[in-house]
């Protein structure tokens, strides 16, 4: 599909034994991985193309003033190694519409 043009983006049915919840960032990385995505595609996929294809392209995948914000800071760059985002421990900061839902500054 790719190769074809067609938007392809990960996610799927999860709380099942083969996908159970919480485990959503090991898409990102089959994307890398398994399907020959690269790190950059795969996030703007998870993102950008995602708000769009929920038809919010303007709010929802992108960092701007006035944009539902879930933001993620990690320690290390998920552009070199996109497993980072699998790790709890690399999980610096997590913001959640916009709010702190686990803090810099508070032990992982």
């Amino acid at each position: 599909m790719r190769k074809r043009g067609i938007r392809v983006l990960p996610g799927g049915d999860y709380g099942f034994p083969a996908t159970p919840h919480g485990t959503y960032a090991r898409d990102l990385w089959v994307f890398v991985k398994i399907l020959g995505f690269s790190a950059m595609e795969t996030l703007v996929a998870a993102t950008r193309l995602g708000g769009a294809l929920m038809g919010r392209p303007d709010d929802l995948g992108v960092v701007k003033a006035g944009a539902l914000a879930d933001l993620l800071l990690v320690d290390g760059d998920p552009l070199t190694d996109i497993a980072i985002i699998q790790d709890c421990g690399a999980l610096r900061m997590i913001m959640k519409g916009g709010a702190l839902h686990k803090d810099p500054k508070t032990p992982a």
